[in-house]
């Protein structure tokens, strides 16, 4: 059977300038016209603009964003920079929304902050937001100016304000359970669940605060993995705990929900921020030297603002979570110490190297093995399930490869009551001083 051939078109070609002058900037001016109009009424009302506005304001410029990398804008000396201003409103946008959010939300998270503490949040995320607005206003008249130089932003003295008045979308969404295993269990076994899952993920970013190297780990992935653990607990609280008739007899649960509510948002502007940071930050301030405008922009207090502010108060609401997650338990007749968590540090001198191999040290996955809870052992990076001989045969060796130089810092993650009796074992065992006794010496 012969086959007739016909003529084929690369999947992508390069754009005449011609097509560019013809085809690409009128396009361009077209989708664009609605965002310059935005930019041009923030720029006016910055102060007034509500949550609403900037759900359209990121849409608009994500919308943009999307038909300038289909078109390779990103590699285009003509546009790179306009691509790049899009970019920053986008990123920008979404972390003014998460702020207004949280300050709208605020009264509705009961988070009974002792009134000193809350006067320095709200007071800090107010200034946070004066911050990013007053950037977003550098960000808008430059890409008015890059616009006009394009020749897809007339210079119109009238805005028009048609599209002020937004309404954010009413929904309701399906419970987020497809990950989730169906199990038929009552409310209280669930709840338990429930807390020891947030109760890691506090662990987690308390070892985070506490790690030596966090200033080079405040990483997207990092805040992402954090972000969405929080998603996942509050859509597991909506799904499974807050009809229950539990979370309506106990009303501290309102309270645990708006501290997994508040530190979402947090990390919410803490990955936007971190993300134009990383991707964005380098290219920018090399633009800069040929244009006077972006130079306003303080890019060092981007990654500063989310170090010294919105990671702290992410580290308290985590460590505030574990008190009242303390007092669910209390509530629920459990004894708190078998279940929250706690990380213990503690370190084994050189001189107890003999005292240090498997035969004594082994009997600690015994001592694990009575609590239901996950129990690490954390050594050099690595964790080992303290419940698995295997997995503590082969942290043993590498503990004494350090012993046979210099002292071993060991971290014991688990339920307090475990964590406690495992350090008293090593104490009684081999010598171990916890870190902090160290410290005060």
């Amino acid at each position: 059977m012969k086959t007739s051939k016909k003529s084929s078109r690369a999947l992508e070609e390069i754009m005449t300038k011609r097509e560019i002058e013809k085809v690409f900037i009128p396009r361009l001016r077209e989708i664009t016209s609605n965002f310059f109009e935005i930019v041009k009424y923030f720029i006016e009302h910055k102060d007034t603009c509500g949550k609403e506005f900037f759900v359209t304001f990121t849409k608009e410029s994500d919308r943009i964003e999307s038909f300038l990398d289909d078109h390779g804008a990103a590699n285009n000396r003509t546009f790179f920079y306009f691509r790049e201003l899009i970019a920053a409103i986008r990123w920008f946008t979404q972390a003014i929304f998460q702020n207004l959010h949280i300050l709208s939300r605020y009264d509705f998270y009961e988070l009974n902050l002792p009134p000193d503490k809350e006067k320095d949040f709200l007071e800090r995320l107010r200034k946070n937001l004066s911050f990013l607005l007053d950037t977003l206003t550098i960000f808008g008249s430059e890409i008015i100016t890059e616009g006009e130089s394009l020749g897809i932003c007339t210079k119109k003295n009238e805005v028009s304000a048609d599209f002020v008045n937004f309404v954010i979308p009413y929904r309701k969404m399906l419970p987020s359970d497809i990950e989730l295993e169906q199990q038929d269990i009552g409310d209280r076994d669930r709840l338990i669940g429930f807390l020891l899952k947030f109760l890691d993920l506090g662990q987690d970013l308390e070892m985070f605060s506490n790690s030596k190297e966090m200033e080079a780990i405040i990483t997207e992935e990092t805040l992402e993995n954090f972000r969405s653990g929080y998603h996942r607990l509050q859509s597991t609280y909506d799904t499974y705990i807050g009809n229950t008739d539990i979370a309506r007899r106990l009303t501290i649960l309102n309270s645990l929900r708006g501290h997994i509510s508040v530190n979402l948002h947090l990390l919410e502007i803490a990955r936007s921020l971190i993300h134009f940071y990383e991707r964005h930050t380098e290219r920018l301030t090399k633009i800069s030297e040929h244009k006077p405008g972006l130079r306003k922009v303080h890019f060092h207090d981007i990654k500063k603002g989310v170090k010294s502010f919105i990671l702290p108060f992410v580290f308290y609401f985590a460590k505030s979570g574990k008190v009242l997650a303390e007092e669910i338990f209390k509530n629920l007749g459990t004894d708190p110490d078998e279940y929250v968590l706690e990380s213990v540090a503690f370190v084994i001198s050189p001189y107890r190297i003999e005292d240090f191999h498997l035969r004594p040290v082994m009997s600690v996955t015994q001592i694990a093995a009575k609590y239901s809870a996950n129990i690490d052992l954390y050594f050099n990076r690595k964790r080992y399930d303290l419940k698995s001989p295997l997995e503590m045969a082969m942290a043993i060796p590498d503990i004494r490869e350090r012993l046979a130089t210099e002292s071993a810092r060991i971290i014991v993650r688990g339920p307090r009551k475990a964590t406690r009796e495992i350090f008293e074992f090593f104490k009684q065992c081999c010598g171990a001083m916890q870190e902090q006794q160290l410290v005060q010496k």
